[in-house]
């Protein structure tokens, strides 16, 4: 086999994960757009960002256990293929319910691509590249989230955000048409099935001690992040140090790069030790540390700022170690449910935490 082949099939998978968020983040630059154009207030077009978050964490578990069962590279031409149609109707919605209806097929579309992403990393590469791919993948997922901001901002200003998110279908829609030509390749290892049946599965993976540790150590890696970062950082920059709110959204943005370069440093450094523990627990003490730093040490120079925001998500980029061990601890056709019900516990820790915090 070709060497460049695992890393296209593979890389399909994280390209689809990136995409996914940058559909997630899409809504934020077209807001006052998006109110003219359907005559509705913040709170509809709010919600209307929210479906996908909805629709995408619902969409985990299952998506892990249709995983495990039924293969990843058909599931990841029906996820494209959702992403391609959900985007499709969201451009061409005459009034918000349709928009919702996109959005709503959109996550649904994205809700495995996580999963898939990882599975195809652990099928096509050697097991000591696990932890680097699994990185990457969040990398990816960071470019997506990036390219959702400024340029698409730039897009919507240019062309209109029809025609931006035409374009988003279309790059769907080659993700989709690239994977169904990529069917056609052999499978480089058999493919693990559960021990059990679906439901069986599912109980048998939330029975396992495992799966609350790593639930729970996630959920501590990501809430720093997930509430600060995601949703608190930009009113606190402004308010306690006098930035704009658009100097606060750039700054922050340091946050979310340093977790995309955290990710694979952290899954390489873990694969060439060979050791996921001890990685892990250095990244989650460099996050703690930097962000007690940028809270509690008085009258940071914007410098510091800079710097202690990058280290904090450097450090949350430990994560992908929750996500390799789970889907190491979990080998033999239940990986797919673990890292779902994983990723879904991180997501339920982050939506009670915001308020909380709050």
């Amino acid at each position: 086999m070709p060497p460049l082949v695992p890393w296209l099939v593979w890389g399909l998978g994280a390209f689809l994960f990136g995409y996914g968020f940058f559909q997630r983040v899409a809504p934020g630059v077209m807001v006052d757009t998006l109110m003219r154009e359907f005559v509705v207030g913040g709170a509809v077009v709010g919600n209307l960002s929210a479906v996908y978050f909805y629709t995408y964490a619902v969409s985990q578990v299952p998506a892990g256990l249709v995983v495990d069962a039924y293969g990843t590279r058909r599931i990841l031409v029906l996820s494209a293929l959702l992403c391609a149609v959900g985007s499709l109707v969201f451009a061409e919605a005459s009034g918000i319910v349709p928009a919702y209806v996109g959005r709503l097929l959109i996550g649904l579309g994205a809700g495995s691509t996580f999963v898939i992403a990882l599975n195809l990393a652990a099928v096509w590469f050697p097991r000591e590249r696990f932890a680097l791919l699994s990185g990457l993948t969040l990398s990816f997922g960071v470019a997506g989230s990036l390219a959702g901001q400024v340029p698409l901002a730039w897009g919507v200003e240019t062309f209109g955000w029809r025609s931006s998110m035409h374009a988003a279908t279309l790059v769907a829609l080659t993700i989709c048409a690239a994977t169904w030509a990529a069917l056609t390749l052999p499978r480089p290892k058999p493919r693990g099935r559960p021990p059990t049946g679906i439901a069986a599965s599912f109980h048998s993976v939330l029975a396992r001690r495992d799966t609350w540790i790593l639930t729970l150590g996630g959920t501590g890696t990501m809430s720093i992040m997930l509430t600060f970062g995601g949703l608190w950082a930009v009113p606190w920059l402004t308010q306690v140090y006098g930035f704009t709110r658009a100097e606060a959204a750039m700054v922050i943005s340091l946050n979310a790069v340093g977790w995309g370069v955290g990710a694979p440093f952290l899954g390489w450094v873990s694969d060439r030790l060979r050791r996921r523990k001890l990685p892990f627990l250095g990244a989650a003490a460099l996050s703690v540390a930097a962000f007690w730093a940028l809270v509690f040490a008085p009258s940071l120079p914007s410098s510091a700022i800079y710097v202690l925001l990058f280290a904090q998500g450097l450090g949350t980029g430990g994560i992908v170690l929750m996500f390799t061990t789970a889907h190491e601890r979990f080998a033999g056709g239940q990986e797919g449910a673990s890292v779902g019900i994983v990723n879904s516990g991180i997501m339920v820790g982050a939506a009670t935490l915001q308020p909380l915090v709050g």
